[in-house]
């Protein structure tokens, strides 16, 4: 986190000076046997967000229970940069200090997310969420099978878990993180 002070602090000024509201982005979700944290995120859209998400509802192009949209109208102007670049999950950092996650692992999500296929649930909440994970870098937006993936993927990790695994993901992320 000391090393990634400078990228904190070019995150919340350009996070200032494109909105009003503030800088981190905080939203409940699940952890490692159920248990609920506060998962950090630099906020990369309106405040009004999730309201106007509702209204944006019909044009959805994720399959199963997320929400996303190629040019997402909520996004900050900054918002799509720190997305791309995976930038706005760097607060997460502060997560795995506290011990809610860890770097690597499936995707915290919140509780209405984890209602939607409950045998996944229990095999992703069998292990530490993480910042990153290996949906995270095989996933491929192919309309209508974005959420399969999420699921095999997730599994895919809970059952092969290991450290070589874990550095591969690491490297992966890092090198999409580059590519922006």
């Amino acid at each position: 986190i000391i090393a990634l002070a400078p990228v904190f602090i070019a995150c919340a000024l350009a996070v200032k000076l494109t909105s009003r509201g503030p800088v981190f982005f905080r939203q409940t979700r699940v952890g490692k046997n159920g248990r609920t944290f506060g998962c950090l995120k630099f906020r990369t859209m309106r405040k009004d967000a999730e309201h106007l998400k509702e209204q944006l509802a019909a044009e959805n192009q994720a399959d199963g229970p997320q929400f996303f949209m190629e040019n997402d109208p909520r996004l900050l102007r900054c918002g799509k940069l720190l997305r791309k670049t995976q930038i706005d999950e760097l607060p997460q950092f502060i997560n795995v200090l506290l011990g809610h996650m860890s770097v690597v692992g499936p995707r915290p999500s919140p509780d209405k997310e984890n209602q939607y296929c409950p045998a996944w649930r229990e095999a992703r909440l069998s292990v530490r969420p993480g910042v990153t994970g290996l949906w995270q870098v095989r996933r491929t937006r192919e309309p209508e099978t974005d959420f399969q993936e999420w699921i095999r993927y997730d599994l895919e990790y809970v059952r092969r878990q290991s450290y070589r695994l874990d550095l591969w993901i690491i490297v992966q992320t890092v090198l999409r993180m580059v590519k922006g």
